[in-house]
């Protein structure tokens, strides 16, 4: 599954200086920096589950269970009925496959918004987008 139209729009960023080796590069700091923007200015709670509000119905969270501990991450995303919740939807992807190499896990567990949940629980279901991941 390549990125959704609306990931790409709000996610891909050059930087200032271009990289040598590689034009097209887009830091994934600056997708972060770009949709976090976003969210900000699509709903004035948005910016809240950053601060340490628990249980904001405006975030998603996860947990990756380990015999040593668990990481978390919790995310804000845009409202489920946004044009652009694709690249909330997309961003958890990447932020949590992510994790998962860095950290490894015995499951996902998943917290927030129906619609982003489901669609991520998806992806990494088998046949679903990081099917290799949990393989």
């Amino acid at each position: 599954m390549s990125m959704p139209e609306a990931a790409m729009k709000i996610l891909l960023s050059r930087p200032a200086v271009p990289a040598p080796l590689d034009s097209n590069l887009s830091p994934l700091i600056l997708a972060k920096r770009n949709y976090l923007k976003a969210v900000a200015a699509a709903s004035s709670k948005g910016v809240f589950c950053m601060f340490g509000m628990e249980g904001s119905p405006t975030c998603l969270e996860w947990a990756l269970p380990r015999s040593d501990g668990c990481a978390r991450y919790k995310l804000p995303v845009l409202p489920e009925d946004h044009a652009y919740i694709e690249a909330s939807i997309y961003l958890a992807g990447v932020l949590i496959q992510e994790m998962l190499w860095q950290r490894s896990a015995s499951e996902l567990i998943l917290c927030g918004p129906a619609k982003v949940a489901e669609a991520v629980k998806q992806m990494f279901s088998p046949k679903g987008m990081y099917d290799f991941e949990i393989h």
